[in-house]
């Protein structure tokens, strides 16, 4: 138990009292001078108080500092403008103490002098503060070019163009270099290197910080960058710290294929030999491919409200999947009428949307079906309770998308089966109380005991577990 970094660590909460209360004290005096206002007694309190609290914000922040992990000179200057700010408020303190007993023709041009100096001194300390946290670029990151010029700083680097071909992706700048500034770069920077530990360059990472070398080509037990990022996430030592977002798990895979493959720099993808394996993860960090298990279709502009507003009418009730996925989930079974046709008209005007749809109990047709080949983005379809037949199933053969699909208590029989070869992510499909013979469902799960498929019917699980749900 270490009690001096857990005091220090209050300093991020207390020094908000000295720039809140300070910063008020000044504000009030200068609009009480400007404004030929009576001014009150009680800021004579206040500026004690920001006083005070500037010292506990000051000690509180020395604490902190003992720990490490802050560039030296940044500690210095950041501290010397503390005190700075310490100073200030004391004297002003002092000399508006003063001020309510004698007066002086001088008394306007000290106070605007004093008060302007003191807000000057609350934003450097902020601002060198906040440079130890989060880098010295930190204000200026997203500004302009000629804003950065005038801050001293370079121009935006002109951005990577998008990697379309694994083979032209650059190992570091494409892959690494993205993931360590994403989740490693903001506590491990030339103003802030937790564990001595700076990861914004190569040279850098490969000297590694206090605990050890951060990789080590070849072995991944040895390397202390990958045994931070994946050790248990309540672990003191797990990195990223603070409760900062982990590294996703094809991160984690990413980071791990580098150093098992020998930290290889300024090579391309296609002059080294990947497995499958491992061109599926470096894939998919590049967002070449979908991730195992994330929403599988292309992003798309959320549903205009006028079409909205149209399926509502229509009898559908309309929701958005996510706050992040655009696409939709439309239910018509709740408004327990027949599927109409004017009810398909206005559902395939947003068949670019759709994605789940709840169809149960609707009265719905072979020859409506027909017509649901059009929503090609379909994931989720309940056919439930309906007249439909296996001529009818076979016109979805274009949902190449679909992965559920419920006929449960329709009229498919066995010719159901040919169908689904039709549907190639097809992975779930209930069957029960249809017309689909044992016999039939045995011969399936023979010929398909690969099949990542799974059928429930007659309460059986057809690929050999008994449902009992």
């Amino acid at each position: 138990m270490d009690l001096i970094q857990f005091f220090g660590r209050f300093h991020v909460l207390v020094l908000h009292l000295p720039i809140g209360i300070l910063l008020m004290a000044a504000v009030l005096e200068l609009y009480a001078l400007f404004f030929n206002k009576q001014r009150t007694k009680t800021l004579q309190t206040i500026w004690l108080w920001g006083a005070l609290s500037a010292c506990g914000a000051a000690l509180l922040g020395y604490l902190l500092s003992l720990g490490g992990g802050y560039n030296a000179d940044a500690v210095f200057v950041h501290k010397a403008f503390a005190f700075a700010v310490i100073g200030c408020a004391f004297i002003c303190w002092f000399y508006f103490c003063l001020l309510s007993r004698i007066s002086s023709k001088f008394a306007p041009f000290i106070t605007t002098i004093l008060c302007f100096g003191q807000l000057f001194l609350l934003f450097s300390t902020g601002h060198y503060g906040a440079n130890m946290t989060h880098g010295s670029t930190y204000l200026f990151d997203y500004a302009p070019d000629p804003v950065r010029k005038l801050a001293g700083l370079e121009a935006h680097p002109t951005p990577r163009e998008k990697v379309t071909d694994l083979a032209q992706a650059h190992v570091y700048l494409d892959l690494i270099g993205p993931v360590l500034e994403q989740k490693c770069v903001a506590c491990h920077n030339d103003d802030k290197s937790k564990g001595k530990l700076n990861l914004t360059r190569l040279d850098s990472l490969f000297k590694g910080g206090q605990s050890g070398p951060a990789v080590v080509a070849g072995d991944l037990n040895a390397s202390e960058l990958y045994r931070r990022i994946t050790l248990d996430s309540h672990d003191k030592k797990f990195m990223p710290a603070g409760g900062k977002p982990p590294l996703s798990d094809i991160q984690v895979k990413t980071l791990a294929w580098w150093i098992e493959a020998g930290l290889p720099q300024d090579k391309l993808l296609g002059e080294l030999e990947l497995d499958d394996t491992a061109r599926s993860i470096l894939a998919t960090q590049l967002g070449l491919q979908a991730a195992k298990g994330s929403w599988p279709l292309a992003k798309t502009e959320p549903l205009s409200q006028t079409l909205a507003d149209e399926l509502t009418a229509a009898g559908f009730v309309v929701k958005q999947i996510s706050q992040d996925v655009a696409y939709i989930d439309l239910d018509y079974s709740v408004s327990r009428q027949a599927f109409t046709d004017q009810a398909l008209e206005v559902l395939l005007k947003a068949k670019d949307h759709v994605a789940w749809l709840n169809l149960a109990n609707s009265q719905v047709s072979d020859p409506q079906l027909a017509a649901l080949s059009q929503l090609t983005h379909l994931i989720k379809l309940r056919l439930e309770k309906n007249p439909i037949t296996s001529q009818g199933i076979n016109h979805l053969a274009g949902l190449d998308q679909l992965t559920y699909l419920n006929l449960y208590k329709t009229k498919v029989d066995d010719q159901v089966f040919s169908a689904l070869q039709q549907l190639p992510a097809l992975k779930n499909l209930y069957l029960t109380e249809t017309l689909v013979s044992e016999q039939a469902l045995t011969q399936w799960q023979q010929k398909n005991k690969t099949s990542s498929l799974q059928v429930i019917a007659a309460n059986y699980d057809l690929m050999g577990q008994n449902n009992e749900k």
